[in-house]
């Protein structure tokens, strides 16, 4: 895991108050998959927030941390492979 990647995960656990294990932010590959581990995150701790809202708040972090269009940022999304985190 890059430089920005790590970057990347250390802002949303903060945004999110969450923690990403290693072990799974090592095999985030998509956008959809850093998603959907937060919302796994959240709910295990019972936080209740709209995934649509998450999602929202995702791709504003990946925007102002990889410096990509908004509209760059859907689940199918490479957060490596397509919006060039390293």
């Amino acid at each position: 895991m890059g430089l920005q990647s790590v970057e990347l995960i250390m802002c949303v656990e903060d945004t999110f108050a969450v923690v990403l294990p290693e072990a799974i932010a090592g095999n985030l590959v998509t956008v959809g998959d850093l998603h959907e581990a937060v919302m796994e995150l959240l709910r295990a701790k019972g936080a209740t927030m709209d995934p649509d809202e998450v999602l929202e708040q995702l791709r504003a972090i990946i925007v102002e941390q990889l410096g990509v269009r908004a509209c760059e940022v859907i689940p199918a999304a490479g957060i490596v492979d397509d919006l060039g985190a390293n």
